[in-house]
């Protein structure tokens, strides 16, 4: 899209000459000399056609034009600086960033930041999701935490967490007391997650029992499986750590004692040795660290 608009030094020039109504004091400011102000509201005033001050000795007073156009301005500036200090932070203030798969960080990441805040407050967060494990850009952020067997090269890497899985359900759909689970999971409407490895049919496996056909709907993360498992969809195949909220709360309940040991981990990749890092970014790790432990 082609913008119509004068040059951002001119528009520049105008508002610190209005805000300070003098070209010296807005020199100073803009670290020009009060010439090169006054020649960019000039040039300013050619391209837009009309005057934007009335030069008095040496003040400057907006016309009825400028005054009309200043507030505009003053918006466009503004909005611009809030956008670039949201995305990339304040220069003397980095943020932290970082990235974590939707469900680990909506179910476990989001409910402790604002403790991490709490302890931290001189430390900026900015967290990104993800929905599968990329390539680490360290332009981008410089912690990824990921699931998966962790033969990554592309940053250091440092396990985090190994979570059971559970089977987990509304309790609507709770078995029958006096059947056997597996049987009941069975013939129970279950939700699979796709691109797992740790699937329904590892977990009847993995307890010597026939694997039953598919019949359930299929998704693509854990949290959808549980919000899905927590509408009464059907049984849901999970982390614990996912699952733990949904449980606590009473939405969901464990549909069978029974567990298999994940065969992903929860991993830590930084974009250099975590030793490296900023120490903003190495308390943040330290944090995670000791929460997973708790």
């Amino acid at each position: 899209m082609a913008y119509n608009l004068p040059p951002l030094s001119w528009l520049r020039a105008f508002e610190a000459a209005a805000r300070l109504g003098n070209f010296t004091r807005a020199a100073e400011e803009l670290l020009i000399t009060p010439a090169a102000v006054s020649y960019q509201v000039r040039q300013l005033e050619q391209h837009l056609g009309y005057p934007l001050f009335d030069r008095v000795h040496r003040e400057v007073v907006l016309t009825r034009l400028g005054q009309t156009y200043l507030p505009s301005v003053e918006k466009a500036f503004s909005d611009l600086s809030i956008a670039t200090v949201s995305v990339f932070g304040e220069r003397h203030r980095k943020p932290v960033r970082f990235r974590c798969l939707n469900s680990f960080g909506q179910l476990w990441m989001i409910p402790r930041l604002k403790a991490f805040q709490t302890a931290y407050p001189e430390i900026d967060l900015q967290m990104i999701s993800a929905s599968w494990a990329e390539v680490l850009n360290p332009d981008l952020f410089d912690i990824d935490v990921r699931f998966g067997d962790g033969a990554w090269t592309d940053g250091a890497v440092e396990f985090l967490l190994n979570d059971p899985i559970v089977p987990v359900c509304h309790p609507d759909l709770a078995l029958d007391p006096g059947q056997r689970d597996l049987d009941g999971l069975a013939g129970a409407t279950r939700l699979d997650i796709m691109g797992v490895v740790d699937t329904w049919e590892s977990f009847f496996r993995s307890y010597a029992h026939p694997v039953p056909p598919r019949n359930g709907l299929q998704v693509d993360q854990s949290l959808s499986a549980l919000e899905l498992a927590a509408r009464g969809h059907g049984h849901a195949l999970v982390l614990e750590t996912l699952a733990q909220p949904y449980l606590e709360d009473g939405r969901l309940l464990r549909s069978s004692p029974r567990q298999i040991k994940s065969r992903h981990s929860y991993f830590l990749v930084t974009s250099s040795p975590r030793q490296v890092l900023s120490p903003d970014a190495q308390i943040f790790c330290d944090w995670m660290i000791r929460e997973l432990k708790v």
